[in-house]
């Protein structure tokens, strides 16, 4: 496909999606999610990547949605535009591929969304987080009702989603939204060590592993046991990992496919 708003590059075996519109913060419109979404399914398609590394261009990450774009429209342009954002957020999930957010600067509202969505994240010492909706006079309902709870918990979610406040990166680190901050300087090799930490494992496993960790987020305790019980007996009898397992007990390192 080609790109407007998204540029797409490869090192090796991991694909980086890089947000594309510096020159306003990388902030989203229709089109710029949309093209998050179909870079995601493209690069997921892409057998020479295992690894996706979101980051954006400029001075930030992202500074969220266009509010200049947002506050022109109707009542059913305001519901799409919403609703097609909420499919970049699902999109990451719905990929098999694992991402990485490499964030730097202001990673604000939809910024913090993006990160969330994320499987997992890097930050620099720089960066900046918050559900800023409510300073322009909305709430991020996605972020303080849905996404953020369940990692920082209800009370956190409500004061950061109420107040619209400003977090620093070793704050978001504490809360559970970033997994490691590193000085900026060393952001993109913190970023790549912990990609090929992942690129040395069972590819087979990281897939079925990765959607057996959201299937089972919205099931019920006893129910997500014993559906991680029926794909772990799955994913134990594939080639990759009897060789995964020979290779331990033979003492020598995996090869996979």
């Amino acid at each position: 496909m080609e790109h407007k708003y998204v540029v797409v590059e490869k090192r090796g075996k991991v694909g980086f999606l890089i947000l594309n519109r510096p020159e306003v913060g990388n902030l989203l419109n229709q089109e710029f999610f949309t093209e998050i979404s179909q870079t995601l399914e493209e690069l997921d398609a892409d057998h020479e990547v295992r690894l996706i590394v979101v980051k954006g261009a400029g001075n930030n990450f992202c500074l969220g949605a266009d509010v200049a774009r947002i506050v022109t429209l109707d009542k059913v342009g305001c519901r799409n535009f919403f609703l097609g954002l909420n499919q970049t957020w699902k999109a990451f999930h719905q990929i098999d591929k694992v991402t990485i957010a490499m964030v730097h600067g202001y990673a604000t509202a939809g910024g913090t969304l993006l990160t969330l969505s994320c499987d997992l994240a890097i930050a620099s010492e720089d960066a900046k987080f918050g559900v800023t909706s409510v300073n322009v006079g909305l709430l991020c309902m996605v972020g303080t009702g849905v996404m953020l709870p369940r990692i920082v918990g209800a009370k956190k979610a409500l004061e950061l989603g109420l107040t619209g406040d400003i977090i620093s990166a070793k704050e978001a680190e504490r809360l559970g939204i970033v997994n490691k901050v590193v000085p900026g300087e060393k952001l993109e090799e913190a970023t790549m060590e912990l990609a090929q930490k992942i690129l040395r494992k069972n590819p087979v496993a990281i897939i079925m592993g990765k959607r057996n960790f959201y299937t089972c987020a919205d099931m019920e305790y006893d129910k997500a046991m014993e559906y991680s019980s029926e794909v772990f007996g799955i994913l134990a009898a594939t080639e990759e990992a009897k060789e995964g397992m020979r290779a331990f007990l033979e003492k020598r390192e995996p090869r996979w496919k």
